[in-house]
């Protein structure tokens, strides 16, 4: 019944209007445009649920993209024992991070960010201390935004550093880096080959457009080893296989966890 009556409106320009609202409202329902606030999207959860699968060992934790430090101070209250690293290149809002986070026991704090090469880089951004400070000189007129604000900054590999550090195996690595997702991935090319970072969770949204990454991208490079969940407001929702439906670039969060 509902098919047959669908198909006497669909497609007509009568009802675009309505279906447009149905639409925005089901992206929302599906929790995307949600993924800005980690106390509203269900990143808590997530972390609790990562937290609990690695309770038995005292994990390497990465927070990629900290920023100001409030999902590192989450990541401090349910990895009590654990080490913590946590990457944001900006001068200023690293002076930030520091001072929200530095005191932590088991934080270390690092002032530059992860891609495909080591190099020096310009980070975009709207103001001193944003949180959508990105690598792409972001269009965002049509929210009256305009990333004005440049900076040098520098730019490592994940596998570089691991090295560097001594560090055989990322437990959890958290990426959210305005659409740079994929080349700081890119950078862990060895660690992701040997299956040595078992959880990973990253943003997915209207950055991408900027940086011409897709869903698909992250599908094809992760689900041969890793079981793929979308963040949802009250815990984890499998992504079982690909779809075009999942192309949607309003902000949300994806876990990722290494199959056994």
């Amino acid at each position: 019944m509902l098919q047959f009556a669908l198909s006497k409106v669909a497609g007509k320009k009568r009802f675009q209007a309505f279906f447009e609202k149905l639409y925005r409202t089901s992206v929302q329902g599906m929790n995307y445009g949600r993924g800005y606030d980690i106390y509203r999207d269900g990143e808590i959860d997530a972390i609790k649920y990562v937290a609990g699968k690695l309770k038995d060992r005292k994990p390497v934790v990465f927070d990629v993209g900290a920023n100001k430090g409030s999902y590192t101070k989450e990541l401090a209250a349910y990895f009590k024992n654990a080490d913590i690293y946590c990457f944001e290149p900006s001068k200023a809002t690293f002076s930030m991070l520091e001072s929200n986070v530095g005191d932590i026991p088991g934080v270390k704090c690092c002032n530059f960010g992860f891609g495909k090469e080591n190099s020096e880089v310009e980070l975009y951004s709207d103001a001193e201390g944003s949180g959508i400070a990105s690598l792409y000189d972001r269009r965002l007129g049509h929210l009256g935004i305009a990333m004005q604000i440049k900076e040098t900054i520098s730019i490592r590999r994940i596998d570089d550093f691991c090295k560097s550090q001594g560090i055989a195996q990322i437990d959890f690595l958290k990426l959210d880096i305005e659409g740079h997702e994929l080349a700081a991935l890119a950078g862990a090319g060895e660690l992701l080959e040997q299956k040595k970072i078992r959880f990973i969770q990253f943003e997915f949204g209207g950055c991408n457009i900027d940086s011409r990454t897709y869903f698909q991208d992250f599908w094809y490079l992760l689900s041969p080893t890793y079981m793929i969940y979308r963040i949802v407001a009250d815990g984890l929702y499998p992504i079982k296989r690909y779809s075009e439906t999942y192309e949607i670039f309003r902000t949300v969060n994806y876990l990722a966890e290494l199959k056994n």
